[in-house]
């Protein structure tokens, strides 16, 4: 995220700030370059959120995840108080129905793990992290339809899944799970390409995260299995980024 914004502030020509939403400020600093991380929750909690008057957020998320939507408003709105000298703006997340900016950065690091080590047709998974929330799986099946089309007959198969699920029937629109796919296209004698739907790698999408270790039992049963690079710093999202700066700075808020 670091990376992202200061991208994002020579695209914009203004500070930027990353942060988290609860946890980024436990993460081990020898983790981080030695420079602890921050988090909203931590922010609130100090006493550097009342020396604040003005507050703009550029959501990191590529749909309405609970965290945008819900947790950050609420802990505004105590912020904010009965002060009426607080004022803060939240931009839109990154996928907007229509916008097929993202399935065109997907394709992007698609066709290029294609091009760099597959020979013949492979099938390509859009894989995301799983949601309890429908609005949020919607986001992924939008732009699978548009990846879908932009790969149109140059690959064997397309399948959307999800690294993992909430039990129960409430939550089988995300289905089907990662591993289901990989053994369908194992059973097929077919290669593999994830075009992995996260932002950044963190413990899920990171080397050794855990598409990683889903992914594992089938490379040593021979699969070759690639997968894209994480989207955060595609230029086509630093695009949308610094869309939603200039959205916010429209505002009078």
């Amino acid at each position: 995220m670091r990376k992202v914004a200061r991208a994002l502030e020579l695209e914009t020509k203004s500070p930027i700030l990353q942060s988290g939403i609860m946890h980024s400020h436990k993460v081990d600093t020898g983790n981080l370059n030695n420079e602890p991380g921050s988090s909203m929750d931590s922010f609130f909690k100090s006493i550097k959120s009342d020396e604040e008057d003005k507050l703009a957020f550029i959501p990191m998320f590529l749909g309405p995840s609970l965290a945008i939507t819900d947790w950050l408003p609420s802990q505004l709105d105590k912020w904010k108080g009965s002060n009426s000298e607080k004022r803060f703006a939240i931009a839109d997340t990154l996928y907007r129905k229509g916008d097929d900016r993202i399935a065109r950065a997907l394709h992007d690091l698609v066709t290029k793990e294609l091009s760099k080590k597959i020979t013949e047709k492979a099938s390509i998974v859009l894989v995301d992290h799983g949601t309890p929330l429908l609005a949020v799986n919607r986001v992924r099946e939008e732009i699978g339809s548009q990846l879908k089309g932009l790969l149109a007959q140059s690959v064997s198969g397309f399948f959307t899944a999800c690294m993992e699920r909430r039990s129960g029937k409430d939550y089988d629109f995300n289905n089907p799970l990662l591993d289901k796919v990989l053994e369908e296209v194992y059973s097929r004698g077919e290669s593999v390409v994830l075009a992995q739907l996260f932002l950044t790698p963190g413990r899920h999408a990171g080397p050794d995260g855990d598409l990683a270790s889903i992914c594992e039992p089938f490379e040593k049963r021979g699969m070759k299995v690639l997968r894209t690079p994480t989207l955060g710093d595609h230029p086509l999202i630093l695009e949308i980024l610094a869309e939603r700066f200039f959205e916010l700075n429209d505002e009078d808020f």
